[in-house]
């Protein structure tokens, strides 16, 4: 049995292509491999303790296997970890993603081990636990994958409160955006530990459907199964499109101030500019039970 391995992979300006060839691809969880001296992380009661964040201020950001956005074996890995690295490069900050699985990111970064994890959506729980910028980092457009041989005719369905009521059985990863979802709505529903394990158990006929973000989808479904397999394949129409948000860690000593600093950026005429360019630069702060519950949240 493999022991588990996370790598520590650092981003300071040279081409991370250059650092993700060199990644070892590991099945199963993984654990800490540094290749650059790791940076004390300060929890607990020094949390309160806030200092200025200058030019050259160096952090960890943790992050799961989420390709094509974000990926270690991906050149820049991913195309939201590339715009990650943008802004905060512009912004005079270096950054180093530390890949685990994405409940142990979540929660490390919630205990302040790490100061930020992204891309993830607004939930009154994620807003309660961490602090959340106005500015989304990114926007998600999830759809509900299904097989044509099993279901003819298509599905539709366009929330997922119409998940019971077309009598569907869902597969889902666990500590994606629909877990919270599902209970809110008592959905029965098989939830799994990663995204391969949710392909081959709808494929096998074991559930009816599997949300996610429809590029995600695709990737993931290509690279799994096959072309020939996806090509068996639909999608329902959006269930939703949402802003997805960095998560700054409460329990971080730097966690709030490299929030402030990046919501000034963005704010900021040179952040306006450079924004642009994915859409994200229009202010959209989470909503909070009673608001626009009816669109769902991860």
């Amino acid at each position: 049995m493999l022991a588990a391995l996370c790598l520590l992979i650092t981003l300071s300006g040279a081409s991370a292509a250059t650092h993700a060839a060199t990644a070892a691809q590991l099945a199963g969880d993984r654990d800490a491999k540094a290749i650059t001296p790791p940076i004390p992380d300060v929890i607990g009661e020094q949390a309160s303790e806030r200092v200025d964040l200058k030019e050259g201020y160096e952090f960890r950001v943790a992050v799961g296997e989420w390709p094509p956005m974000i990926s270690e074996t991906l050149p820049d890995f991913g195309r939201h970890a590339k715009r990650f690295q943008t802004i905060f490069s512009a912004m005079g900050f270096k950054v180093q993603f530390v890949f685990v699985p994405w409940q142990r990111a979540y929660e490390q970064t919630r205990r302040g081990v790490y100061i930020a994890t992204f891309p993830w959506l607004g939930t009154d729980i994620r807003i309660d636990e961490f602090h959340v910028p106005h500015y989304p980092i990114a926007h998600a457009h999830q759809k509900g994958f299904y097989k044509t041989t099993r279901f003819p005719d298509g599905i539709n369905l366009n929330r997922l409160a119409d998940v019971p009521l077309l009598g569907l059985r869902p597969v889902g990863i666990a500590s994606y955006w629909y877990e919270e979802e599902f209970r809110r709505l008592g959905i029965a529903a098989d939830m799994v530990s990663n995204p391969e394990s949710a392909w081959r158990f709808l494929d096998a006929d074991r559930a009816d459907i599997l949300f996610e973000e429809e590029e995600v989808g695709w990737f993931d479904l290509t690279r799994l199964l096959g072309e020939k397999v996806a090509a068996t394949y639909a999608t329902t129409d959006p269930i939703t499109t949402n802003n997805m948000f960095i998560l700054f860690s409460r329990n971080h000593p730097d966690g709030e101030a490299l929030m402030r600093a990046y919501e000034r950026y963005i704010a900021s005429d040179e952040g306006q500019e450079i924004c642009k360019e994915w859409s994200i630069c229009k202010e959209d702060l989470p909503a909070r039970s009673g608001q626009d519950r009816d669109r769902n949240s991860e």
